[in-house]
């Protein structure tokens, strides 16, 4: 088998996660490790979670140099791949909660589907605000940091900042799409 895992990462190869096909219409259970098989590239669902302040301000997160991919990159706020069984809200809350340390109600804005060349997902898209202080999970995220929403999407726009494969792909998407921003002006 052919994958693009870091060789220390931490994360549970043999973890079961939903297969589907190209319509997000269930094929059955397979293992993360399958996921990212790079001969086969099954779809499979996760979530992305944008995170907003207060006063619109953007969470994002450095991913952990201890993940199985883009380890040390930047990414959304949080997300995950959805277990088997489970739902993309109960999994964009869990992941909220296992890598920032909060609880938030979140609002799914967006759903898509993206074959990145290594592995190929249909992506749920949430957003939420939160008001609590951030307690990540170092095994999880490196580091959280807080971004004026305005200046960030504009650097990332013009190149200036960049984000790992999926994320780079989703908040483009929801920023053309004006997903992200329409939540944002109900803050």
């Amino acid at each position: 088998m052919v994958n693009n895992y870091n060789a220390n990462n931490s994360d549970r190869g043999k973890e079961l996660l939903w297969e589907v096909n190209d319509n997000d219409e269930v094929v059955g259970s397979i293992s993360r490790e399958e996921c990212h098989n790079e001969t086969r590239k099954p779809w499979h669902r996760s979530t992305h979670v944008y995170l907003f302040d207060s006063k619109g301000n953007l969470y994002l997160s450095q991913r952990s140099f201890s993940k199985d991919t883009a380890a040390g990159k930047w990414t959304v706020s949080a997300g995950g791949h959805v277990k088997y069984g489970d739902e993309p809200l109960v999994t964009a809350q869990r992941e909220l909660e296992e890598e920032l340390g909060v609880k938030v109600n979140l609002t799914l804005i967006d759903k898509i589907k993206i074959d990145y060349g290594s592995e190929k997902e249909i992506i749920s898209i949430f957003a939420g605000v939160n008001s609590d202080k951030i307690r990540h999970n170092p095994n999880e995220v490196n580091q959280v940091k807080i971004f004026n929403y305005e200046e960030v999407t504009k650097n990332f726009m013009s190149g200036k900042f960049d984000l790992s494969g999926g994320s780079r792909d989703s908040f483009r998407w929801v920023l053309n799409n004006g997903t992200l921003g329409k939540f944002r002006e109900t803050i």
